[in-house]
This record gives C-alpha cells, sequence and structure tokens, in this order.
C-alpha cells in the first residue's frame, strides 16, 4: 500500500513529500530527485543553478568576463611558430586558462602569462590558410583570424 503524502523531518523542518517535489513549511519548495522514501527510492538535492553574486566575486576565476583578443603575433604563422596572443580576461591566475586551438586542433604546447597574454605552438596539424585562433577560459571563448601558411 502506498501512502500518497508523507511527512518527514529534515534538518527541523517539516516537508511534505508530493511526487519529486518538497515543500517546505519553513521556505520555498525544494526540488528533489526522482523517488520518494515511500517508494523505497532515494532522495538527493537537485541542483538549484549558480549563485551570480559568488561568480563574479570568486577571486580566481571570473566566468563572467568573456575574454578578448587584440592582437596575434607573428601575423602569418607557420607550423611549429610560438605565437604571442594579446588580448584581456584570459584570466587572473593559470587555471583560469584552459587552453589554445588553431581551427579545431589543439594547441599541444600553450602558456598563461597573465591576464592579457598567452603563448602558443602552432599544431603540427593546424589547418593551412585562414583559420580561427581560439583562446579557451573560464569565461568563455575568444576568437580571433589568422593565417597559417601551408607548407612549401
Amino acid at each position: 500500500m502506498r501512502i500518497p503524502s508523507l511527512f518527514m523531518v529534515c534538518r527541523a523542518a517539516v516537508y511534505l513529500v508530493t511526487g519529486s517535489v518538497l515543500l517546505g513549511v519553513w521556505g520555498a519548495p525544494q526540488v528533489f530527485a526522482q523517488g520518494d522514501a515511500a517508494s523505497g527510492g532515494t532522495m538527493t538535492r537537485a541542483s538549484k543553478g549558480f549563485d551570480e553574486s559568488k561568480v563574479k566575486a570568486d577571486p580566481i576565476c571570473d566566468s563572467s568576463k568573456r575574454p578578448q583578443i587584440s592582437k596575434v603575433e607573428p601575423d602569418d604563422l607557420k607550423v611549429g611558430d610560438t605565437v604571442v596572443i594579446t588580448g584581456k580576461d584570459f584570466g587572473r591566475k593559470a587555471e583560469c586558462f584552459h587552453g589554445v586551438s588553431f581551427g579545431a586542433e589543439p594547441a599541444k604546447v600553450f602558456s598563461y602569462i597573465d591576464d592579457g597574454r598567452a603563448e602558443a605552438t602552432v599544431p603540427e596539424f593546424a589547418p593551412a590558410g585562414l583559420t580561427f585562433l581560439n583562446v579557451v577560459t573560464s569565461g568563455g571563448t575568444a576568437r580571433k583570424g589568422v593565417l597559417i601558411q601551408g607548407s612549401k
């Protein structure tokens, strides 16, 4: 026999279990994963998303700041060249800087210098011709068109 409603005491608050939504007596509804105590399922708290104020105040990686590329040197690139990427919002720490790619080909060698500079080596299989150089950080991806010279 299944009981349609079940009262539970959890952290000094009483919750009414109805399907997969718990209605708290002292607060807003709390969403839980499928299953309830009456059916023998487990109840785990579902993710409520993120707190934007905490993200903006994070001292390490601010995901609200999208990176920007202002310059890539040298202008014409060849496989094996080391390029200097200049811009802003690459991250306050190296942990915020996730990588560089040339088109879909990731750079196997890259380094974070500071919030506005990075270096990368053009990978062996980077596509020749006009392609995008991508910088990936905690705040997103920045793209800039670059010319990669083919092998002669």
